[in-house]
């Protein structure tokens, strides 16, 4: 079931003659985590492990000393300035991720996208060579918005 969050633009970051007042973002819970929890486990789950990243990483700025600017300070920082954290060369940036302990779901995951990728690859060779009756793997994107190709139904 998909739920639409309503936010407003914030002040002063995005020019309000180009950018709508408010934006809807329809956000649906995986169907797999649905039949397996249930919504409101499903939720609060998501709420306690959301809660618990934040409080980690509040604690981690607290422990290195560092800070967060505030929304005035933040305005006033120069486009050309430099971030003065570094992140370490070669660290993995998932595509997934599926909480501590869960490894048998972390290889299934891996395992989608490799499918999705083969999948993906496959079509857009046939896209490249042409061919335009193609129904691609489902979770194609840019393609169906961008180009209106069809797009497999949900698994």
């Amino acid at each position: 079931m998909a739920e639409e969050c309503v936010t407003a633009r914030p002040e002063g970051c995005f020019d309000p003659r180009l950018w709508d007042a408010k934006a809807t973002l329809a956000v649906t819970l995986p169907p797999m985590l649905l039949a397996e929890l249930g919504e409101d486990e499903a939720r609060w789950r998501i709420r306690r492990e959301v809660d618990r990243e934040v409080a980690k990483a509040r604690a981690d700025i607290k422990a290195k000393g560092w800070r967060v600017l505030g929304p005035i300070a933040a305005r006033y920082v120069g486009a050309f300035e430099r971030a003065k954290s570094w992140e370490t060369f070669g660290v993995i940036h998932p595509t997934f991720a599926t909480g501590q302990g869960r490894v048998a779901e972390r290889i299934e995951a891996a395992k989608e996208v490799v499918v999705f990728r083969e999948s993906y690859r496959a079509c857009w060779k046939r896209y490249r060579a042409g061919e335009r009756d193609i129904v691609w793997p489902y979770g194609t994107y840019l393609m169906r918005v961008r180009h209106d190709m069809r797009v497999a139904d949900p698994p």
